[in-house]
């Protein structure tokens, strides 16, 4: 009698199997475990599976059947089981003592024969988390008792006829059972044994003491692995009944080699170590072959008589004191018609909310990172992509993240800001996060919110000023060159190393001479116009107006930088230096007083001189120069601000 993975699963030693106890967990690589001894239907197939048990029982003369053949089918979450069990049988043969002379005056001894059979099994199970799922089992059992009888026969003389009496008993068999890993070396179990009874049919008032003994328990069972290969297992049973060992196993580029030995106690059989079942599975992704037995430590004189068996009687068709040494061949076939997923989002965290004004920020910046493991014995290529509902219209892809065998990474993701966005509310959305090894088809997919603010919105980061400069380039260009050309004339007449100061007079008085300085009440979280918002509109705060001056000289190709001053509390302030692009030693040109110029480098590293202008001074540009070089002296110089970093000096390009 055999089966594949684990034996049947009735009291007596219920976690015994031919196969042994492979552990139960999603890195095992035995192919699958059927529902004896599993009753939780823990599965790792991820598609089809088919499973072929054939074997034989070393008795007096050795017997061979086929034993088992099974079906798997996961769905989802889901997985569903169900078998045929031909070869679960277990046959007695008793001889009654009593006989009866024939006519011929020959001797007729009177025997009986009671087979105990399983017919079919179903099995359901439900990945309620990645840890943790719960099933069923159910099995269909039949009982079949053959006595056979003398009856006499009255008629012109006596004569006795001989004939069978057969009584027949049916019954369904349930449990459940749940399966726990709490952390990856460790999982746990536990089942019912016996939960439910069935009884469909029974026919057996002569011959109900010889059924299956099916006194409820419990089973409770542990697997360690203190190495990746290594898995140390037990299972006790209420009955007083356990099975430990170990299985191992070697991995090789597209198999792998598997060994299991388990030794099983048994209340009801001596030694009190009844035996060991070995098994040796090689194991393809498609394909499994194993070769597993049981091995009994008593004699091999199992014979007993018939009073032992009416006291006691059977408690396991396939272990129980009477069992022989047995073998199996299993084969298994795995046809997966969906993609196995190599890589797997563990987690996901959204670094950065979406600011629609920062373009180029999420080009060169992660908006989210998500922590990504390989499932696979093979380094591979993860290409991770994400899509903004509401924001994106297509999937945006990220650079290509190599991820070694079974190792966890850190894989970013990038996003583009529509040109053709314009929300002027802060909106709550989803993101749809893909990642996939293959071009055609994901992986896995996780979904987290995000806030998308509105298009004017602001960090507060001076440095992301710039995003807001670098808007409006065409408006802003137009709008300068009207401006200069109205004073080309005068433009014409200076001496070239001086345009560039006074096309920067020229705008800026320009610009002023319509606009007013509006505080803005925000202190973090901010507010800031476009540059052709703060035309339209005709003032705004510091940040809009050092963004509107700053965008109207870079777009003639003047080099600007803002000037941060952070505070200790409060409002912080913004301002703006352009490079005059005279050098330090022209800076007479403009003024005979050295504090009010400051000699920086421009883009190709030569000394120039720069100017600060206090973009809030709505009067003209000399009294803008006066303010701003006085503070910019003050906080970054005298009170050492440039030094002590409450001073940051940030190039727009």
């Amino acid at each position: 009698m055999i089966l594949f993975l684990y034996s049947l699963k009735i009291y007596s030693q219920n976690s015994f199997g031919l196969n042994g106890f492979w552990s139960m967990n999603k890195k095992a690589n035995i192919m699958s475990n059927s529902i004896d001894g599993n009753t939780s239907n823990f599965s790792n197939v991820k598609d089809w599976g088919i499973d072929l048990s054939y074997g034989g029982e070393f008795a007096n003369s050795t017997t061979s059947n086929l034993y088992l053949l099974s079906l798997t089918k996961t769905l989802d979450r889901s997985n569903f089981y169900l078998r045929y069990t031909p070869g679960y049988q277990k046959d007695f043969f008793f001889i009654s003592g009593q006989s009866f002379v024939l006519e011929d005056s020959s001797t007729q001894t009177l025997n009986s024969k009671f087979s105990y059979k399983e017919i079919f099994g179903v099995g359901y199970s439900y990945q309620i988390y990645k840890n943790l799922s719960i099933g069923f089992t159910t099995r269909l059992f039949n009982q079949e008792f053959k006595n056979e009888v003398v009856e006499p026969i009255f008629s012109d003389s006596l004569y006795f006829n001989l004939k069978t009496e057969t009584e027949n008993s049916s019954f369904w068999k349930t449990d459940i059972g749940i399966n726990f890993t709490p952390v990856e070396y460790l999982s746990l179990s536990v089942a019912s044994i016996n939960l439910i009874d069935l009884k469909t049919n029974k026919n057996i008032s002569n011959n109900s003491e010889y059924e299956i003994k099916r006194p409820k328990g419990a089973q409770f069972g542990v697997t360690i692995s203190p190495y990746k290969q290594l898995n140390l297992n037990f299972i006790y049973e209420t009955s007083n009944s356990f099975m430990a060992g170990f299985n191992t196993g070697m991995d090789f580029e597209n198999a792998s080699l598997n060994l299991s030995v388990s030794a099983l106690h048994d209340k009801d059989q001596t030694p009190y170590i009844a035996g060991i079942v070995p098994a040796i599975s090689y194991q393809t992704k498609v394909f499994g072959i194993t070769l597993s037995g049981v091995k009994y430590f008593r004699g091999k004189n199992i014979s007993q008589s018939f009073s032992v068996f009416e006291t006691e009687g059977i408690k396991n068709i396939l272990n129980n004191r009477y069992s022989f040494d047995k073998a199996a061949l299993t084969i298994s076939f795995r046809l997966n018609t969906i993609a196995e997923e190599k890589a797997k989002i563990i987690n996901l965290k959204i670094v950065q909310d979406i600011f629609p004004a920062f373009e180029d920020i999420y080009l060169n910046k992660p908006f989210a990172v998500g922590k990504v493991v390989n499932q696979t014995d093979k380094k591979i290529s993860v290409k991770p992509s994400s899509k903004i509902i509401g924001f994106n219209r297509d999937i945006i892809y990220s650079p290509d993240v190599f991820v070694n065998a079974h190792d966890t990474v850190d894989i970013p993701f990038f996003t583009i800001v529509p040109d053709s966005y314009s929300n002027t509310k802060n909106t709550v959305s989803y993101v749809d996060f893909y990642i996939s090894t293959k071009t055609d088809e994901n992986d896995d997919k996780y979904q987290k919110p995000i806030l998308i603010n509105k298009i004017n919105a602001w960090d507060g980061k001076v440095i992301h000023l710039k995003e807001f400069i670098k808007r409006d380039a065409d408006y802003i260009i137009k709008y300068a060159k009207e401006i200069l050309s109205e004073n080309k004339n005068m433009l014409d007449t200076l001496v070239y190393s001086l345009s560039t100061f006074y096309k920067a007079k020229i705008l800026f008085d320009n610009i002023v001479k319509k606009f007013v300085y509006v505080a803005d009440p925000n202190a973090t979280s901010d507010y800031v116009q476009f540059p052709h918002q703060t035309i339209e509109l005709k003032g705004g705060d510091c940040d809009d107006l050092s963004v509107l001056y700053s965008a109207v000289l870079e777009n003639i190709g003047i080099q600007t930088a803002l000037v941060d001053y952070k505070p200790d509390k409060g409002l912080g302030h913004v301002n703006l230096l352009f490079n005059t692009e005279l050098s330090p030693q022209n800076a007479k040109w403009i003024t005979e007083n050295d504090r009010k110029y400051f000699i920086r480098k421009n883009n190709k590293g030569e000394d120039q001189v720069w100017i600060a202008i206090e973009t809030t001074s709505l009067t003209d540009f000399m009294k803008a120069w006066e303010l701003g070089i006085e503070k910019f002296n003050n906080e970054a110089f005298d009170n050492l601000g440039l030094a002590k970093g409450r001073v940051e000096i940030i190039d727009v390009q």
